[in-house]
């Protein structure tokens, strides 16, 4: 009798997972399907609901996840300044932020990887992976920047090395879908 239980528990247990595993599969889905459209600097930027926008001014956005305990946080910024390309300016971001990247984890995007913006005429550099912050914090750092009519939009997703693979995905997926107003 006593085997009886555990081949049915197992199976309940498998069909859970099954369940599961269906569930976040399809979750990138239902937050871009649910997505609430973010207007920055003449970019539309899908934002998934559950991200909070917890810093406001006309040039920073700071927005985190205030219902789980992981660090997070995506920053959209702008700069004006005028850079010689987007090499310069994310090398400057780069400074800024003391980051010095993993050069077997980090992965620099060629434009066309963004392609609908790329066939809307705005230019963008994308790089991510893991990375030493101020000499000591280990984190996952997923970048990238527009070059729009008026400046550089930088839209920049921050946590430490596990939580990237949590928000990361999110991100990319807001990423690959900004709308040009």
């Amino acid at each position: 009798m006593s085997n009886i239980f555990w081949w049915i528990l197992l199976i309940c247990v498998l069909i859970f997972a099954t369940y599961a595993a269906f569930v976040i599969k399809g979750e990138k889905k239902v937050a871009l399907k649910n997505a609430v459209s973010f207007p920055f600097h003449g970019l539309e930027i899908p934002i998934p609901p559950w991200w909070t926008l917890t810093s406001d001014s006309s040039e920073l956005k700071v927005f985190e996840r205030t219902d789980t305990r992981y660090e997070w946080q995506s920053r959209f910024s702008f700069t004006d300044k005028n850079y010689a390309d987007l090499q310069a300016a994310f090398e400057e971001l780069a400074i800024n932020n003391e980051l010095v990247f993993d050069k077997d984890t980090s992965i620099i995007h060629g434009p066309k990887s963004f392609q609908k913006l790329y066939e809307q005429g705005i230019e963008t550099l994308r790089v991510e992976g893991t990375a030493t912050k101020a000499h000591e914090l280990r984190v996952y750092y997923d970048a990238a920047l527009l070059k729009t009519e008026d400046g550089i939009v930088i839209l920049e997703s921050e946590s430490s090395v596990l939580n990237g693979l949590l928000e990361g995905p999110f991100f990319e997926q807001s990423l690959h879908n900004i709308k040009k107003l």
